[in-house]
C-alpha cells in the first residue's frame, strides 16, 4: 500500500506527561487523591541525561515516580530535582514556551470532577464553561 505522507499522521495520544515538582511524595500523594494515579510504573532516582535540551545543557540528577490509573490514558511523570534546588523563572510562562502549558484529561461528569478537584485544594482558574466545539471544560492548578 505505501507509506503514509507525514501530512496525515495525527498524535492519538500521550504516553506521559511531565511534572517537574519540590517534592515527589507530597505531589505523588494529591495526584492519587485527585487522579487516582495510583499504579506506580517506576520510582527511581538517575541522572537524567536525555533531558539537557530542557537545563541549560546540564545533566540534572532526578527522582521520578512514573504513576498510571487502572481507566487508562497517559501516565504522570512525577519528578524531582535531587542534584539542585528548583527555582522559579525571571519571566512569566506563556503558551507557546518551551514544555507543555496544560493537559487536558477527559472525565465522565465534569461537575463531579471540578467540585473534587476543588474541595482536594486544586486553585480553579476558570469555571465550567463550553470550548468552541461545545464540550465543557474548565482550567485548574495545583503548585508543589
Amino acid at each position: 500500500m505505501g507509506q503514509t505522507p507525514d501530512k496525515y499522521y495525527q498524535i492519538n495520544g500521550i504516553q506521559q506527561i511531565g511534572i517537574g515538582v519540590k517534592d515527589v511524595h507530597k505531589a505523588w500523594s494529591w495526584y492519587r487523591k485527585a487522579f487516582s494515579m495510583d499504579v506506580p510504573v517506576f520510582e527511581d532516582e538517575a541522572t537524567a541525561n536525555l533531558m539537557t535540551r530542557y537545563t541549560n545543557g546540564i545533566a540534572e540528577s532526578r527522582h521520578a515516580v512514573l504513576a498510571l490509573n487502572m481507566q487508562g490514558g497517559g501516565g504522570f511523570e512525577i519528578w524531582q530535582f535531587t542534584s539542585r534546588t528548583p527555582n522559579s523563572t525571571d519571566f512569566e510562562i506563556l503558551p507557546g514556551d518551551l514544555g507543555i502549558y496544560a493537559v487536558k484529561i477527559r472525565v465522565r461528569d465534569i461537575n463531579r470532577a471540578f467540585n473534587h478537584l476543588e474541595k482536594l485544594g486544586a486553585e480553579m482558574l476558570s469555571p465550567i464553561s463550553k470550548t468552541p466545539n461545545g464540550v465543557n471544560a474548565f482550567f485548574s492548578q495545583r503548585s508543589f
